[in-house]
């Protein structure tokens, strides 16, 4: 695994949009954050672009990404935010040249299908954290808030050799084991909706040894379980190594017509992921929430789900 040379202040980072676009009030605050962070922002088309629920055609938004790897005096890609539309790129990107020119590559949400197949297809390691949208990053005056946790978390892993050492939430919030065990592999995962995405495709997500963390948002509990399910069928679960929940926010049981309500997340959890055996630890706050820390896919981690440690060797 190609792991990427870290940013410094000052160096030109690419800003662009792979899936859904958004007003251009928040382009202009995100590109004022990302100089507020210590960074030279490079905004491209795809930030401004507007083809339907799409920031532009499938076309730009692929020869962004490209383009941005390609070009030597990029450090490193910042996604602008998530959304829907990343997948429709996987046929267009240009994973050889990629490959030969690694560099940080951030973003969550969406852009798990591109964590996955930059993963897989360049051995590069990528980084599940804020985007330059993510409200970490702006408030009402441009400027960066004061969350030390994120901010850290997001500084280390981008700008430093990465993060090393156990690997901790916020203060308040306690990890959940599961299913007691431990494991080495490869963090690998993402939003759960776009890993069900992609199976039966070349791009479906491998977890052989690997530890897989999932997270989602906004959907209804049943959707959840018929998802987790999916990637049981496909063997998913058989194939890793150990599982780290991470949040679900806003995901909720949904009243039926006949009187009942979905199942908890904690039954499907139980009924679902349980009975594989492996090592399971939930609650890692990391997903679509603030604070969250930002976590180096493709790194190599000591998981003991006993002991509630998630180590970055």
């Amino acid at each position: 695994m190609q792991y990427p040379n870290p940013l410094k202040k000052g160096d030109k980072v690419a800003i662009l949009c792979p899936s859904t676009p958004t007003f251009e009030v928040r382009v202009q605050k995100a590109e004022k954050a990302m100089k507020a962070f210590g960074f030279n922002p490079v905004m491209y088309p795809s930030c401004y672009a507007y083809h339907g629920h799409l920031s532009g055609s499938d076309a730009l938004r692929a020869k962004d990404i490209n383009d941005a790897f390609l070009d030597d005096d990029i450090k490193g890609i910042i996604c602008l935010k998530g959304g829907s539309g990343a997948t429709r790129l996987l046929n267009l990107l240009d994973y050889e040249q990629i490959k030969m020119h690694p560099k940080v590559f951030v973003g969550f949400s969406d852009i798990t299908a591109l964590h996955m197949v930059l993963n897989q297809k360049c051995d590069l390691a990528t980084f599940h954290g804020p985007m330059a949208t993510s409200n970490v990053f702006i408030d009402e005056d441009h400027a960066c808030y004061q969350d030390a946790y994120t901010l850290e978390s997001f500084r280390v892993n981008l700008m430093t050799s990465g993060f090393k050492g156990i690997l901790k939430n916020p203060l308040g919030e306690d990890f959940m084991t599961l299913v007691p065990g431990s494991c080495v592999g490869e963090l690998i995962g993402g939003n759960l909706s776009l890993l069900v995405s992609t199976l039966g495709s070349p791009y479906e997500i491998d977890t052989k040894g690997k530890v897989l963390f999932i997270e989602e948002v906004s959907e209804p509990n049943y959707k959840i379980d018929k998802m987790l399910t999916a990637l049981a069928l496909a063997g998913k679960f058989d194939d890793c190594e150990g599982i780290i929940l991470g949040t679900f926010s806003e995901c909720a049981p949904e009243d039926k017509g006949y009187g009942g309500t979905d199942l908890d997340l904690d039954t499907i959890f139980e009924e679902v992921l349980v009975p594989f055996g492996k090592p399971i630890l939930a609650n890692l706050r990391a997903g679509h929430n603030f604070p969250q820390p930002t976590l180096a896919f493709g790194h190599t981690i000591y998981f003991n789900a006993t002991e509630q440690i998630i180590e970055f060797k």
